[in-house]
């Protein structure tokens, strides 16, 4: 039996042929054992005796099994049928940036979109010590949900160990995108793949690749001893800055180029948007001490009556003023671009002024050591990829599947923490944005480390795991009310009615906490009730409620009765007694698991950031500093790790993880956004 549509091979039956190419055939099946679609790659049948190239393709699934990488096409399975060897690939549902390319010009922030989680799959496979080798456009695959994945590792290889997938180390690769060195045959390193993507930046950019030629040999003659002409020859609209970048990375001699994709991104993002402060990795922003004085008052939340009569009631809403907070960072940017250019001449005059401080403080740090010892801050700032544009497969590798900038800053208190990949477990739930329209809210499950994604339940808002896993609490738009359901949606009843939000299951799981009243006016209670819904309690009045890991006490938002003083409050369960613990109108509070720590959102110099503090108010620290919106903070189940969402300075919407410290940031989930209006009322939730 032949691999044919309509066969079945193993659990695999085979439903339609995407491509071929001249080493292997691409079809998409369906696996009945676990209910999806992949990619089948089938090596030729007339190359099964080539022990070599059925090595390569063995080594090519081992390799990309390796990369754990959301912008990598993950490979499933590696299986032989009738002697014929295949890999089980992640089925992608789109187009291929060639396919792309061919139907329309994009513009910079396309450009953008699509290269940002391109480099960084390629910065995680190379600091794995794996060389691409073979990247162009038809091996970046963009799904009909915009993510983008680099695809086909079967010229990949091992930098430390030399060790390639490819049969023989023999010149290979895309004559159009392949780098000089590799075209000679020479070592290669990781600039071999920074070459090959300032090649398809160029085509990106101009509109077609530096090396023309009528024959294959002719074009890596080219490639080899050519000056790659100038982007704007071609096309004048290119940035002067964007050229410079992509002829630094088509330099001959891999020595001129960039030394990384991460250095090459960190040139091209300045060339189209302007040097950023926080594209700097020697720069982050202190950690800041906050001391508020003791309060032991219950708060209680701004009221009013009529808009007309009391405007400013609803500026004091939490809920309100949190939504009006999320807005696109690109009209705040522009007008700070007019402020600086209206401030030119000052700014010049202030750059000489430094200059001399700076010449008069070398004096002194070289004569007078000990006036100038103590340490400087340090910002460290990580690149992430952001949400894309759309891609299918291609024969040679890839496969086709259905379908923020915070910067860290490190804390010094804290000890080494553990890689965000060694330790994330579990389940994460959260909801989007599936529509313009208030009540298109879906609420998706995945596993932690952003795989796996299923959305389970229609029309709903702040998901709320149960310890043990199994079930889950939200909160439905369209009826107005609380619901607990199994883990996968099913089974769900309705435990409360009316105007509700925010619920959070105890830590033993045996009551449910939630918010209900006019959350528009900001007339809401705390309440704390059985997971079916009875023995109802009211708590006190606020917002954003959550259970410290004992069960006994909460953390939430409130405001001092009559005042625009809001913060988080801790509530005493047994002792009945709230105490204010922060000022800075903090929002959607979370106990760490160990009880030490509460992560929050708050603004921060007209930003939403990310902050942490102790318990008792003190130790209040900044986790990020972007320039847009970051929030929804929640801890993992270790405590280890903070979970949140970030629109990168308004870039795009993702769900981010990183270290409890504020490093390591990594994205899980891309093209994830909130509602702008419903912002305070979600959170992500983690669990079993």
């Amino acid at each position: 039996m032949s691999f044919k549509v309509g066969e079945t091979v193993g659990p695999y039956k085979i439903v339609q042929h995407i491509g071929q190419g001249g080493m292997a055939t691409i079809y998409k099946a369906y696996q009945t054992t676990l209910d999806r679609y992949v990619a089948l790659k089938i090596m030729h049948p007339a190359l099964k005796e080539d022990r070599s190239f059925v090595m390569r393709l063995q080594r090519e699934a081992t390799v990309i099994a390796k990369l754990n990488h959301p912008n990598i096409v993950a490979v499933h399975d590696f299986r032989e049928h009738e002697g014929i060897p295949f890999l089980v690939l992640h089925f992608i549902e789109g187009k291929t940036l060639k396919d792309v390319l061919k139907e329309q010009k994009l513009n910079k922030q396309q450009i953008l979109n699509i290269i940002r989680p391109v480099a960084d799959a390629l910065n995680y496979a190379h600091s794995r010590g794996v060389l691409h080798r073979d990247v162009k456009p038809s091996n970046i695959l963009i799904d009909n949900d915009g993510h983008v994945y680099l695809s086909d590792f079967g010229l990949a290889r091992i930098a430390q160990s030399g060790e390639s997938t490819a049969s023989q180390d023999m010149m290979i690769g895309s004559p159009h995108y392949l780098s000089p060195e590799q075209a000679k045959s020479e070592p290669v390193d990781a600039r071999t793949d920074v070459y090959s993507l300032g090649v398809i930046l160029y085509e990106m950019f101009v509109g077609r690749v530096p090396f023309i030629a009528e024959t294959t040999y002719a074009t890596i003659l080219a490639q080899i001893n050519d000056t790659p002409p100038a982007p704007r020859a071609f096309n004048s609209k290119v940035p002067i800055a964007v050229e410079q970048v992509l002829l630094k990375a088509l330099a001959k001699n891999p020595a001129d180029r960039f030394a990384s994709i991460r250095e090459m991104m960190r040139a091209l993002e300045n060339a189209v948007r302007g040097p950023r402060e926080e594209d700097d990795p020697a720069a982050p922003i202190p950690l800041v001490e906050y001391k508020p004085a003791p309060d032991s008052v219950s708060p209680q939340p701004v009221r009013r009556a009529d808009d007309k009569k009391q405007p400013e009631a609803n500026a004091l809403h939490p809920l309100r003023r949190a939504a009006d907070k999320v807005k696109p960072a690109t009209p705040r940017a522009s007008a700070d671009r007019k402020r600086r250019a209206s401030w030119l001449p000052l700014a010049i005059a202030a750059l000489v002024l430094l200059a001399f401080v700076a010449c008069v403080g070398i004096v002194v740090a070289t004569f007078i050591p000990g006036l100038m010892s103590s340490p400087t801050p340090v910002r460290v700032t990580l690149t992430t990829p952001t949400r894309a544009g759309v891609i299918a497969p291609t024969a040679t590798g890839g496969i086709l599947v259905p379908g923020i900038s915070a910067t860290p800053a490190q804390s010094p208190t804290r000890a080494a923490s553990p890689t965000v990949a060694a330790a994330l477990r579990g389940k994460i739930a959260y909801s989007l944005a599936t529509g313009d329209a208030a009540d298109n809210r879906t609420i998706f499950i995945a596993d932690v480390d952003g795989t796996d994604a299923r959305a389970i339940v229609e029309f709903g808002l702040w998901p709320s795991l149960s310890p043990d896993g199994k079930q889950i609490a939200y909160y439905r738009i369209k009826d107005e009310g609380i619901y607990v359901a199994n883990r996968d949606g099913s089974g769900a009843r309705k435990i409360v009615t009316g105007e509700t939000c925010c619920v959070q299951w105890s830590p033993d799981g045996k009551r449910l906490m939630y918010l209900q009243g006019k959350l528009k006016v900001g007339d809401t209670k705390i309440i704390i009730a059985n997971p079916d819904g009875t023995g109802r309690a009211e708590v006190t009045a606020g917002f954003s409620p959550a259970w410290a890991p004992e069960g006994n006490r909460i953390v939430y938002t409130a405001c001092q009765p009559g005042t625009t003083s809001c913060g988080l409050y801790t509530y005493d369960l047994r002792a009945n007694r709230a105490t204010m613990i922060t000022r800075d109108d903090g929002k959607t509070p979370h106990w760490s698991p160990r009880g030490d720590k509460i992560v929050y959102h708050a603004d921060s110099g007209g930003f939403t950031n990310l902050f942490v503090v102790n318990p008792d108010g003190s130790g209040r620290a900044q986790l990020t500093s972007g320039r847009g919106n970051t929030g929804q903070a929640v801890w993992s189940l270790d405590g280890s790790f903070i979970f949140f969402r970030s629109d990168q300075d308004g870039k795009a919407w993702g769900i981010f993880v990183m270290r409890a410290d504020g490093t390591g940031r990594r994205l899980l989930i891309n093209n994830a956004p909130p509602d702008g209006d419903l912002w305070a009322r979600e959170l992500l939730s983690v669990g079993p």
